[in-house]
């Protein structure tokens, strides 16, 4: 995943709650600087004080996580408009609390849904804002001022394997009626937006499209035989290979890719890998297909490696060398792995369904998620030296029209629309 940063990247120090379509359904995302729904960063010069949820800065590195440090450290180059207040939990703290709500908070699977539906407004009351921003699909019971809600893509909503336990499934409960009280929502992509406004019976008119973006540190290697060492000595890496990172549970179609790897294989005509980026989920089966025993079947075993965890910088590395990647996700809110590799100039081949074919544009191969399709492009592309070099070419520039910058204008414009003109 992306770096981990400290609060002091954003520049300030956190408040706390114990103290103070199967086709392109849309036009591609836009170079030009796109306009959010109906917001405008022109509707008022007042600077604005925002609470920001930056609680996931304090968990493993996740793509909430990235998200929330990468456009909070460009929000901090806009001090001129926003005063931005990270607010994060305080376990720590039980001065006059119930012992009842103690030992829900030590407890870890209670706590994120305490932070999410009621410690997160005490702390947001504490720093005194005009609004409160919420990185994803959570918004309190109550709230002191107004709420801006980024909702990724609306999984949790639509597929129901993903709200299996009873848990998960009052969570969501729960969230669908809060997340609805925001004054905005921001969507990454157009069919994120289009799929949440229909799950929440959201206007859609209240959903803004906010692209995300790669980290700067990801860009194409400038010393290729340092990059081949690197991959040598911490993989054992020394052929070609084909990439794919983004995660195993169902919906990333990790067994099929598998599949149709195995049927391109002998079409290459040389050796070649397919690297796995990763460490692959045990505990629920049915929710993390199993990799190894589909390449066991297929007899390809000795072609296909699963990483393992990797540093931030050893996925850059893995992203830099590799002769292709491979997104054949069914369902993504927004697409970052298409991005992160584009950026490294690196040709991407991915399923034409959701938000991908506007992240990806017309710079890569996109391609029915099917077995038959991913097996076609990857043949296709792997022997087409001409079309590699179009693909690289391509999505570099492409990669180009996103960057955190970006988020945060076009985040501070839907604060703007969010807060009433006084």
């Amino acid at each position: 995943m992306e770096p981990y940063f400290p609060y002091d990247s954003i520049g300030v120090q956190p408040s706390t709650a114990g103290k103070a379509a199967p086709a392109l359904r849309v036009p591609p995302i836009l170079c030009a600087a796109m306009t959010t729904g109906n917001a405008s960063a022109s509707r008022s010069a007042e600077r604005l004080r925002v609470a920001l949820d930056t609680s996931f800065l304090q968990l493993p590195p996740s793509g909430i996580g990235s998200y929330v440090a990468g456009f909070g450290e460009a929000l901090r180059q806009h001090a001129d408009e926003i005063e931005l207040v990270p607010v994060v939990p305080d376990w720590t703290d039980r001065g006059g609390s119930i012992p009842v709500l103690d030992r829900l908070r030590d407890d870890p699977r209670s706590r994120r849904f305490w932070w999410d539906t009621v410690d997160v407004a005490l702390a947001a009351r504490k720093a005194r804002p005009a609004l409160l921003h919420l990185p994803q699909f959570s918004a309190p019971l109550w709230t002191p001022c107004p709420l801006v809600v980024t909702v990724h893509d609306a999984i949790p909503l639509l597929l129901d394997e993903y709200r299996a336990s009873r848990a998960m499934r009052t969570n969501v409960a729960i969230m669908r009626r809060t997340v609805r009280r925001a004054r905005a929502i921001i969507a990454p992509s157009h069919a994120a937006a289009t799929d949440i406004a229909a799950a929440l019976s959201y206007p859609m008119e209240r959903i803004h499209v906010v692209p995300m973006a790669a980290s700067a540190n990801l860009a194409p290697a400038t010393d290729r035989a340092a990059l081949a060492g690197r991959l040598r000595d911490r993989f054992g890496i020394t052929e070609d290979y084909v990439l794919n990172f983004g995660g195993f549970d169902r919906r990333k179609n990790v067994p099929l890719l598998v599949r149709a790897f195995a049927r391109a294989l002998p079409q290459f005509g040389r050796p070649v890998t397919l690297v796995i980026g990763g460490a692959p989920h045990s505990a629920n089966p049915a929710m993390f297909p199993p990799v190894a025993p589909v390449a066991e079947s297929l007899g390809i075993s000795d072609r296909v490696m699963l990483s393992g965890r990797v540093s931030d910088e050893e996925r850059r590395w893995l992203y830099q060398g590799a002769a292709a990647c491979v997104v054949p996700s069914l369902y993504e809110g927004f697409g970052l792995p298409a991005l992160e590799a584009m950026s490294c100039g690196v040709p991407v081949i991915a399923a034409n369904v959701t938000s991908l074919p506007e992240v990806v544009g017309d710079a890569g191969l996109l391609v029915e998620p099917t077995e038959d399709a991913l097996a076609g492009a990857l043949a296709r592309l792997l022997n087409d030296a001409d079309l590699q070099r179009r693909l690289i070419d391509a999505g570099l520039e492409r990669a180009e029209c996103f960057s955190w910058e970006r988020t945060a204008r076009e985040t501070i414009a839907v604060y703007r629309e969010a807060i009433p003109i006084r």
